[in-house]
């Protein structure tokens, strides 16, 4: 893997984030039509783009190596608030905070940031992994989720089920279904899907800058906290989880997804989350685009670091 071509394409993406930044400062887009630019993401342009990565690309992984990148996720999503709630410690974050850092640990951006990094990266089989990720991702968030967010609150939470079935969890059960069964679809069918999913990465990435325009720059850099956090989550949790994946996994993909996965910037949903549940909202604002800025720079050095031939 040539480091020059991942830091060239974190570049890249990045001035599609700076595209989307001066798009909203201009007002060709706002925060109304955000909201319905992600609708189109989470409903429609990320499901096709799950489904694409079965039909689009010959997946070189029989039905034992699916269960155990199953078995990795489970393992990574059980350690993360543990590592979450370590880090608050270090970092002795206030009590009516801890819930909002723990979460932000362990739901990284795989939906909106997490596919087009992947794809550009290793390619279209890791979309289909990164879709196994993104599948416990969605079946989480709206369970445990909602209790990390809410640790140690008073306040009595209420958790709905029917958001476990959301269009990324259904379209990674379809890419699964046709994965495993060798179903083809006809092929003006299978390139109209392609094409819907090959516009999610500059919708996205464009959208991610465009609210990240929303936050003060100076409010972002003068929370001191997020510098150490960041830090904590995108450099030093991934430099201790390398040689530990590496014992365990030998599939080059399989560990260079799972190791990026860890990788990534604190979610968007962070901040939904938080306005939901009335947490610190101004601090998951600011540590999204704190994570997701430095982000152009961690993601291409554990790369370097680890997953460069």
């Amino acid at each position: 893997m040539d480091i020059q071509v991942i830091v060239l394409q974190m570049i890249q993406l990045f001035l599609v984030i700076a595209l989307g930044y001066l798009l909203l400062k201009i007002k060709i887009l706002d925060v109304d039509f955000n909201q319905r630019l992600t609708t189109l993401l989470l409903s429609v342009t990320t499901p096709a783009l799950i489904v694409s990565s079965v039909l689009s690309t010959t997946i070189e992984k029989d039905l034992s190596e699916i269960i155990f990148v199953f078995i990795v996720a489970i393992v990574i999503f059980m350690v993360l608030p543990i590592l979450g709630l370590i880090i608050v410690k270090i970092m002795k974050v206030p009590l009516h905070q801890q819930g909002l850092y723990i979460f932000m640990t362990m739901f990284s951006n795989i939906g909106f940031m997490g596919f087009p990094v992947m794809k550009s990266i290793f390619g279209n089989e890791a979309v289909f992994l990164t879709a196994i990720f993104n599948m416990l991702f969605n079946l989480l968030v709206f369970t445990v989720g909602i209790l990390f967010m809410n640790y140690r609150s008073a306040e009595k939470i209420s958790i709905n089920l029917r958001q476990l079935f959301s269009p990324g969890v259904v379209s990674s059960l379809v890419a699964l279904l046709i994965y495993l069964t060798g179903f083809q679809m006809p092929d003006i069918i299978s390139s109209t899907i392609t094409m819907i999913g090959d516009i999610t990465t500059p919708i996205a990435m464009m959208l991610i800058g465009s609210t990240l325009a929303t936050i003060p720059l100076k409010e972002v850099f003068n929370e001191l906290k997020v510098y150490p956090y960041t830090i904590l989550k995108q450099i030093i949790i991934p430099i201790i989880a390398y040689p530990i994946l590496n014992f365990f996994i030998k599939d080059a993909l399989i560990l260079g997804v799972s190791l990026i996965m860890i990788s990534m910037p604190v979610g968007n949903i962070a901040v939904l989350f938080a306005t939901e549940y009335h947490k610190d909202v101004a601090l998951a604002a600011k540590t999204v685009f704190m994570t997701t800025l430095l982000s152009i720079i961690t993601i291409p050095l554990i790369v370097a670091l680890f997953l460069t031939s």
